[in-house]
């Protein structure tokens, strides 16, 4: 299932900040987080992502960027940004492993953007689940979007959400 509507107005925001929204429910969500048992964060590349994360936890713990975890892409806001520009942000983040098109990019649609079929996300977020498993990931905390969280655990969550992951 994918949760694109061709007929809904795309604002065209590339790599879309927080909003003021946003980053009030990240606040929120750091107070819950605090006694989370998590020793490091993995995060997506995405800007709102990158944003919450560093809201959510102070940058007091080691972030890990990984392009497996990004939003499914279905709208502008989900096309990231090359490396080299992510560091220019992130300066104390690592961007050097990922592609300059770390997200999906295919065909393209009326708008130009490169919408990803659910099977993709389906593999992605299954690859991700072999990687967690392979490298015995424990204790860490997950900065992500809600359909990629909806492909990891079949739960489409509240912003900022917490959701425990036990991928066995």
């Amino acid at each position: 299932m994918l949760f694109y509507d061709p007929d809904a107005p795309d604002p065209m925001i590339f790599d879309a900040p927080l909003t003021e929204l946003g980053e009030r429910q990240a606040r929120q969500t750091q107070i819950a987080a605090r006694n989370l048992p998590v020793d490091r964060i993995i995060v997506s590349p995405l800007t709102r992502t990158l944003q919450t994360a560093a809201l959510i936890f102070q940058n007091s713990l080691p972030m890990q960027v990984n392009a497996l975890v990004r939003e499914q892409l279905t709208n502008s806001c989900d096309v990231g940004r090359p490396p080299h520009e992510l560091a220019v942000d992130y300066p104390h983040l690592e961007f050097d492993h990922l592609d300059d098109c770390w997200w999906h990019d295919e065909e393209k649609d009326h708008r130009g953007i490169s919408v990803e079929p659910h099977s993709t996300l389906q593999d992605r977020a299954d690859s991700f689940v072999h990687w967690l498993q392979q490298e015995r990931v424990h204790s860490v905390a997950i900065v992500t979007h809600g359909n990629f969280i909806r492909a990891l655990t079949g739960v489409q969550p509240d912003n900022c959400q917490i959701l425990q992951l036990d991928v066995g």
